[in-house]
């Protein structure tokens, strides 16, 4: 027995995840022992060594260590702009404005909405902006995390600038069946864009969250009473992201007077804006990693000439980011690592076979949403899995006459789900830590209104797949 026929053995390592997950808590637990679990199946009693080098290939990984390096940058950005008071003073700004907390939970929507460049910038930037307005209106953590996380990826697919565009566009215009869709890969973008059922639902299904239209439901409803019967805006496994913003000597940070000086900084709103605009603007010339290279360029130029912060004030705070961020980088290289492990023994070829005598022309976009939506979910490859299976599924979808552009758009409608829905996602663990909740509290608590968008979009596959035979 190998990995290409394992069959149903394949589920182990996922269904063990979630399991570990739900009783403990625990993301890198459940991902480390998950991972180990598929390594046992696929070498059995000589799995050891293999096993350490998946872990060194993980770590060394240079697309892995990209986004890792963004997200480490990420957090001194915003501790910078935290301990400068430059998210202050954008709060206090957008005080004169908002009064409750219907008003802010639209803000938040709106932000998402607003920031479509590049979606973790959209998640970072709202989360410093709106949290400070959500606590004071004793919002729930959770509640704030869903629509940040429900407006970053859907809203960066819906408006065509962002990474997202540019991959799939590429991935599409690879496939020669694409081309009775458009001309160009953009063209081709272009004219699938109605058919992203997820993403669209996903955007207007939070709006009516907010708006009260859809009750608070699960984890959502929960939280509402905790904060209710107890004042934590947090659930107690999160306890350890809300420890404050000050920070001993640790990573060699420099001990010196920073809490005095930061009891005398007047919150100014170019102390957010300036930088948050060479974010934007760079990463509209290069790329995001640029992006928040220049922002930090800028608080440097910014807050030591002007005494907002003192050098070694300015070091503690990037330190402190780094440390803030160190989570989701182990979070990262180690789910890297559960990827492989499942890749190793088949899973994503075991889903597709067992799915693919469903595959007729009518049921065809629907199936393929469903499928690579769960492995990107199961997973958390939501750029490899469906690079991978569109080649396969659109020649499928050619020979059996199914609407081309359906199929497209139902592919981007998986990943999109992907990255909203799995635990570990990149988007979701950084929406998590940018609200300062453990992500498999928010997980857990967002899960019936994903499953209730996810239900309608299948449906809505279905149906245009009959229609557009």
């Amino acid at each position: 027995m190998d990995g290409s026929n394992l069959g149903i053995l394949t589920l182990i390592p996922v269904l063990s995840f979630f399991v570990i997950a739900f009783v403990t808590k625990k993301c890198i637990l459940s991902i480390m022992v998950s991972g180990i679990l598929g390594y046992i199946l696929y070498y059995k009693a000589g799995f050891i060594q293999p096993t350490l080098d998946a872990l060194i290939d993980a770590t060394t990984d240079w697309d892995n260590n990209y986004i890792i390096v963004i997200c480490l940058l990420f957090g001194c950005l915003v501790q910078l702009l935290r301990q400068s008071k430059g998210a202050t003073a954008i709060g206090d700004f957008a005080r004169k404005y908002v009064k409750n907390e219907k008003q802010v939970l639209f803000l938040t929507w709106l932000c998402g909405i607003i920031i479509f460049v590049d979606d973790y910038l959209s998640i970072l930037v709202t989360a410093n902006c709106i949290m400070p307005l959500s606590d004071e209106q004793k919002t729930p953590r959770e509640m704030l995390c869903y629509i940040i996380n429900t407006t970053s990826a859907p809203v960066c697919i819906i408006i065509p600038i962002s990474a997202w565009v540019v991959f799939f566009s590429g991935i599409f215009a690879d496939q020669d069946e694409a081309s009775v869709v458009g001309s160009s890969a953009m063209d081709i973008y272009y004219h699938i864009m109605p058919y992203f059922f997820y993403p669209f639902l996903c955007v207007i299904f939070v709006l009516l969250v907010i708006l009260g239209v859809v009750p608070k439901m699960g984890g959502i409803k929960k939280a509402y009473k905790r904060v209710e019967e107890t004042g934590q805006l947090w659930p107690e496994s999160s306890a350890m992201q809300n420890q404050g913003d000050e920070m001993g000597d640790v990573m060699g940070a420099a001990a010196d007077n920073s809490q005095e000086e930061e009891k005398e900084i007047t919150p100014h709103l170019w102390a957010f804006v300036l930088p948050m605009a060479a974010v934007i603007g760079v990463t509209l010339w290069q790329d995001i990693l640029w992006g928040v290279c220049a922002g930090i360029a800028m608080c440097f130029i910014l807050f030591i000439p002007t005494r907002i912060m003192s050098l070694s004030k300015f070091c503690n705070a990037c330190y402190k980011g780094l440390e803030d961020m160190l989570f989701i980088a182990v979070v990262l290289a180690t789910s890297l690592f559960y990827r492989d492990a499942i890749e190793l023994i088949g899973l994503p070829d075991y889903l597709i076979d067992v799915v693919g005598p469903l595959m007729s022309a009518a049921w065809l976009p629907a199936i393929s949403f469903l499928v690579i939506g769960l492995v990107c979910f199961a997973t958390g490859n939501i750029w490899s899995i469906p690079a991978v299976c569109t080649p396969i599924i659109v020649p499928i979808a050619a020979a059996a006459g199914t609407n081309i552009a359906l199929t497209l758009g139902a592919i981007i409608s998986a990943a999109c789900f992907g990255a909203q829905a799995c635990f570990y996602s990149d988007v979701t663990l950084l929406s998590a830590s940018a609200c300062r909740i453990n992500n498999v509290d928010y997980g857990i608590a967002q899960m019936p209104y994903i499953i209730i968008v996810t239900a309608i979009t299948f449906v809505a596959y279905v149906i245009a797949g009959f229609v557009m035979l």
